[in-house]
């Protein structure tokens, strides 16, 4: 924007340099074709004069050499004196050049008794001489005229230097009014927009944004205090989340753990209590699943430097007696480092090994890591039964199970803890029909900068 803005101011301010060079340097070429023609049309004139009283007496020719010594004297000046006919009378046995344009229309104009009129303008771009005719005359009767052509070089190249002064002095003034003028005008006006950038990265890294001196514009300036009062409320809000979350923690699994020990207590007693035992205990992963589901886009979550393959061995070891060995794990040797949240694997690892457990009971599972472009690829692969397309657009919605796994314990929550997870993460998720079963791959950044939430990429198949 900064850019933008400084290309229009110069471009402004250019356009206005131009306006007042271009009838300077216009008046300027004007004023030399002027001034040119006016001299030699005086000279002209004046040959003209001596032209028509040596005719009086029968003989032009003795003018000749002046002439002559005229175009020495002006080293640019060629001149002629013609008949009423058209033919050369002075300087002897000389001609009218030919190829010059307008010059057959100034001598005719000329020898009908009127002078030719100063061009437009010098430029030089316009590389012919300059004609200058004007009548010889005599008791009112015209015997011929005086025909001048004047070499324009020297002026053309006088004016071609004024311009370039005129350019160059446009160029410096252009350059102090943008370094002077619309560098800070410039500056005043994005300012306010750059704080308000840095605001909004800090609001969306979970800090609350500093409020300082507004400055710039009005409409700016509203805007960075708008600004200002939606942070704040978007920070009340997220001190609200978090107390619920801290409150509903306490006062419902306090609770709950104490039902459960006394129906601990009772069910050595009663094996009747057992089922109800079982109820609580699956309410109390309920409310941990939907407690964790509410913290999905938290911008309070910590990040550290973990060995990614470290903790894949791990997890995979402690789940490694519910499988036996029909659990696989492939990992790369080496460190695999990477800025993430430290339970975020065995989160994921938990996630998806508990639902093969369940979804795949007997079937082979492989777990793998390796290297993808600027990070890593975690797949977890298993052997069980899959699900059909129109399954497939529904998995990881909040609380949704399928038809044929109703008698399975769950929560329905799993997949949809592993998106907010993964997208808290900067990380995506997919979910792959393999045929049979599933294949689920989580793409992991290396580094990722901590506390944001970053939009999750187009993913290749349903994404939980």
């Amino acid at each position: 924007m900064r850019k933008r803005l400084l290309a229009l101011a110069i471009t402004l301010t250019a356009a206005v340099l131009a306006a007042l060079i271009a009838p300077l340097v216009t008046a300027h070429a004007e004023e030399r074709a002027v001034t040119i023609h006016e001299r030699r049309l005086a000279s002209a004139t004046r040959f003209a004069t001596l032209a028509g009283s040596s005719g009086a007496d029968g003989d032009v020719g003795v003018l000749g050499p002046d002439l002559e010594r005229y175009g020495e004297v002006t080293t640019s000046t060629r001149t002629w004196l013609i008949g009423i006919d058209r033919a050369v009378l002075a300087p002897a046995g000389s001609e009218l050049p030919d190829g010059v344009p307008e010059l057959t229309e100034a001598t005719r104009q000329a020898l009908s008794g009127t002078p030719t009129s100063a061009p437009s303008a010098l430029w030089p771009w316009r590389d012919g001489p300059m004609i200058v005719a004007t009548p010889i005359g005599r008791d009112a009767q015209i015997l011929g005229a005086v025909v001048m052509l004047e070499d324009t070089s020297g002026a053309r190249q006088n004016v071609t230097l004024w311009i370039a002064a005129a350019v160059s002095v446009g160029l410096l003034v252009l350059a102090l009014v943008a370094w002077l003028v619309g560098v800070p005008l410039v500056g005043w006006v994005v300012r306010p927009v750059d704080d308000l950038t840095e605001r909004v990265d800090e609001l969306a890294k979970g800090r609350a944004p500093s409020s300082g001196k507004h400055v710039g514009p009005p409409e700016l300036r509203r805007l960075a205090e708008s600004f200002d009062e939606m942070a704040s409320n978007v920070e009340h809000s997220r001190n609200q989340q978090r107390d619920l979350i801290a409150d509903v923690s306490h006062q419902l699994a306090n609770p709950l753990t104490a039902l459960r020990l006394r129906l601990e207590s009772l069910a050595e007693d009663d094996p009747s209590v057992e089922p109800v035992l079982a109820e609580t205990e699956r309410m109390a992963r309920s409310l941990d699943a939907v407690i964790e589901v509410s913290r999905g886009g938290a911008f309070d979550r910590r990040v550290i430097d973990v060995d990614v393959a470290g903790q894949v061995r791990e997890r995979v070891g402690l789940w490694g007696p519910l499988f036996g060995d029909l659990l696989t794990v492939t990992v790369p040797p080496g460190p695999t480092s990477a800025l993430l949240e430290e339970d975020l694997i065995p989160t994921v690892l938990d996630i998806l090994l508990d639902n093969a457990v369940k979804y795949a009971e007997g079937r082979a599972v492989e777990v793998s890591l390796h290297r993808r472009d600027a990070g890593w690829e975690l797949v977890v692969r298993d052997h069980g039964d899959g699900v059909t397309p129109e399954e497939a657009s529904q998995l990881g919605r909040r609380f949704h199970r399928l038809d044929r796994h109703a008698d399975i314990d769950g929560t329905g929550l799993g997949l949809a803890i592993l998106g907010l997870r993964m997208r808290d993460a900067g990380g995506d998720v997919t979910i792959e029909m393999a045929e049979p079963g599933l294949r689920t791959v989580i793409s992991l950044l290396a580094r990722h900068d901590p506390g944001t939430t970053a939009t999750l990429p187009d993913a290749k198949g349903p994404v939980a």
